[in-house]
């Protein structure tokens, strides 16, 4: 309901904590909806982000019943969490290490592979920590499914004009 509500821009914010009415606003989003299955069946996920919370973002796919699925982080900050050889058989995570140590430009964005062959990416403005997701306004941008596009050259056309 809340894609089709924000069509065809999907564009939300994130839920505030201590803003009620965000709690269950149609342009109000979080982790648990993004991966939740009314979405789509979920078969593996990417996470690309500078700052991740191990426990917060497995969390967030334990409460969507997704967390035996293979996820694959992509990190900045050091985080002695994610570069330990004791993450679950699940995960993979690698470091890309940032050129500069302050003031760099990072992608915060999600891919979302799912059991039909379509891809969703999401962009957004929130590190995977819970502070930025918790009580903080941030945006996220939440891309229709993509399916693979076939033969045909015209297929894959968006509301937006995008393929």
């Amino acid at each position: 309901a809340k894609l089709r509500a924000a069509a065809p821009f999907n564009y939300f914010l994130t839920k505030v904590r201590d803003c009620p009415a965000t709690h269950k606003a149609l342009d109000s989003i979080y982790m648990t909806d993004i991966l939740h299955p009314s979405l789509g069946k979920l078969t593996s996920t990417l996470q690309i982000n500078f700052m991740v919370e191990l426990d917060w973002l497995t969390m967030n796919y334990e409460a969507t019943k997704t967390d035996h699925l293979p996820l694959v982080i992509l990190y900045g900050a050091e985080n002695p969490d994610l570069a330990s050889s004791n993450l679950a058989s699940n995960i993979r995570a690698v470091r890309v290490k940032p050129k500069y140590p302050y003031g760099t430009h990072h992608t915060k964005m999600m891919v979302l592979m799912y059991e039909d062959g379509s891809v969703r990416v999401v962009v957004h403005t929130a590190n995977l920590v819970p502070d930025d997701w918790h009580n903080r306004t941030q945006g996220v941008w939440v891309s229709d499914k993509c399916s693979k596009l076939g033969e045909d050259a015209g297929s894959g056309e968006s509301p937006t004009g995008f393929k």
